[in-house]
């Protein structure tokens, strides 16, 4: 506080009037006695020399030293003790004491001074304090201070002041060093310390329940004990090798618990350095992995089987293949020949039936040319079905397992459409009953395109069609622009398919059941075979079906 501040000390002596407006003053100079002086020698003579002795003596003494006046006013100050706070006598002469006291302190000791000047007898022993000197190391000191009269019988107060910042210090220090302590104990992982010579000499609670040992077992290197032996002298190179260099280091170690088993540790050290750069040791951090050490064997062993799994897989593509190029080979070729036989036969046949008709025009004759045409017939149709099995079948695997390189070609929808249609139904005049209707939107552009692999993907949608729907019903083909492509459209009516069959209708194999009114058969490939074409040729396709009416719309790019 400053000299004009008021204090509750000062206001009460000047209520109770104990005391005049006229304060004591004590010169620090040698030609003026000091109130110190007349109250030490105010029963005795002295001389000057003695006089100057008691002061030097005064101001000399390793202390801190005032007198005060009943206001709190510095009287006095020896030479020392105002050098020891950072200041010259004449500073601190007529200056309140509370100047030098920090502000929190300020009403305690002033109440406590009260309370001394109320009672004379009473003496203020061991009280602590905090400081507020700029220019001092001085922050705590420890007061004693006991009331007197001066010669004008004014009451004056002789205060000495005890320098206590190093205790203090140290107290805060183990304070804080016990506050660690106890929130180190506390805490869910493992810690550990060293002193500045790297040396262990801190575990907290959680180590010590890990490990079960004791921690006078565990300080110094006394923990190594309890690390595997592969891992202590990998651990021992980091370690020192951090040191070294006063740097963070990490890694990773087995380490033996209470029963004896292994548990993984990932240990973290972090250098720490006092306020003044000095390196004082190492913090460490420990976090028992163990399970994620489990789960990563775990991983790793479940990738060497996957790895082991795929080389398998891979060996049976590759089978797979070699049997798919055998298939080719030795089911086409035999299948090629029977149906050139079975066309042979064909013409044999027919000129046999007309031999017979002119030489033998005979009932029994013609019944028997009409089992044979029959069974020609049959012979002729399941052969044209395994042939078109075992090219949906190939065809299939070939784009599961490589890219079927595309022959892209400037298809006029108009006329080539018309010409697809028109084929298709010369082909399947005997076994597609339904009328086709062909319906194209004017002036198309023309489109890039795959015509062999978008012509596979029309006819087996038509067969489609013409295999399910009634006698006599209308199968229509529809081509349209749609924003920036082409969609065509294969609408069949008669017949609907359930919506729960829907998500089902392209996979392989997968044929509705008691949706073949006609008995016709299929493999289940065809739709299947579409979807792969389309996807190949970079379209969509879908299907729609209500009200007794079926849809498959394709989807295709303009440009490719």
């Amino acid at each position: 506080m400053s000299l004009n501040q008021s204090f509750n000390w000062y206001q009460t002596r000047l209520k109770q009037n104990l005391v005049s407006a006229k304060s004591a003053s004590l010169e620090l100079v040698p030609e003026i006695t000091s109130d110190l002086e007349n109250y030490t020698t105010e029963n005795s003579s002295c001389t000057q020399e003695e006089i100057n002795w008691y002061r030097t003596l005064y101001d000399q003494t390793p202390g801190i030293f005032f007198t005060l006046d009943s206001l709190g006013t510095i009287l006095s100050v020896n030479q020392f003790g105002a050098n020891y706070l950072g200041y010259a006598p004449t500073e601190l002469h007529q200056k309140l004491i509370f100047s030098i006291f920090a502000a929190l302190e300020r009403e305690r000791l002033s109440n406590l001074l009260i309370k001394l000047l109320d009672n004379s007898s009473q003496e203020l022993e061991g009280e602590e304090f905090y400081l507020d000197c700029a220019n001092s190391k001085v922050n705590w000191v420890k007061v004693k201070a006991r009331a007197s009269l001066g010669v004008d019988k004014n009451p004056i107060i002789l205060m000495v002041c005890e320098d206590i910042t190093a205790d203090k210090v140290s107290q805060t220090s183990k304070q804080h060093e016990q506050n660690f302590r106890e929130l180190a104990d506390s805490a869910p992982v493992m810690l550990w310390m060293t002193d500045d010579n790297g040396v262990y000499n801190f575990f907290n609670r959680s180590w010590l329940e890990l490990t079960g040992r004791k921690i006078e077992q565990e300080l110094g290197f006394g923990w190594l004990d309890n690390l595997y032996s592969d891992d202590k002298n990998l651990y021992l190179d980091v370690y020192c090798q951090a040191l070294k260099h006063k740097e963070k280091f990490q890694i990773q170690y087995r380490l033996k618990n209470l029963d004896g088993d292994r548990r993984w540790i990932s240990d973290t050290g972090v250098p720490r350095f006092s306020a003044s750069g000095d390196f004082i040791g190492y913090i460490g951090c420990c976090i028992d992995i163990t399970e994620c050490k489990k789960a990563e064997i775990a991983i790793r062993e479940s990738k060497k089987a996957a790895k082991a799994q795929l080389k398998e897989m891979e060996s049976l593509n590759r089978l797979k293949d070699e049997f798919l190029s055998t298939v080719s080979h030795e089911l086409r070729t035999p299948l090629t020949n029977m149906k050139m036989a079975i066309q042979m036969l064909g013409i044999s046949l027919k000129k046999e039936q007309q031999n017979l008709t002119k030489t033998s025009p005979w009932e029994n004759n013609s019944l028997k040319s009409s089992k044979i045409s029959r069974y020609f017939q049959i012979l002729n149709n399941e052969c044209e079905r395994e042939i078109s099995l075992i090219n949906n079948f190939l065809d299939l695997q070939r784009l599961d397992t490589s890219a079927k390189p595309l022959v892209l070609e400037k298809i006029e929808i108009n006329s080539w459409l018309k010409r697809v249609v028109e084929l298709y139904n010369a082909r399947n005049r005997n076994c597609c009953k339904q009328k086709l209707k062909l319906i194209v939107e004017s002036n198309l552009p023309a489109m890039v395109c795959d015509p062999f692999s978008l012509e596979r993907i029309l006819v087996e949608l038509l067969t489609n069609a013409c295999k399910f729907s009634p006698i006599d019903e209308e199968i229509i083909v529809n081509a349209k622009k749609k924003s920036h492509n082409i969609q065509f459209q294969i609408i069949n009516t008669g017949v609907e398919i359930s919506s729960k069959e829907l998500p089902r209708i392209f996979e392989k194999f997968y044929r509705i059941p008691s949706n073949d009114p006609w008995k016709q058969g299929g493999t289940g490939l065809g739709l299947a075979l579409v979807q792969k074409l389309t996807f190949h040729l970079g379209g969509a396709v879908e299907v729609e079906s209500a009200s007794n009416r079926t849809c498959f719309l394709v989807e295709l790019p303009f440009e490719r």
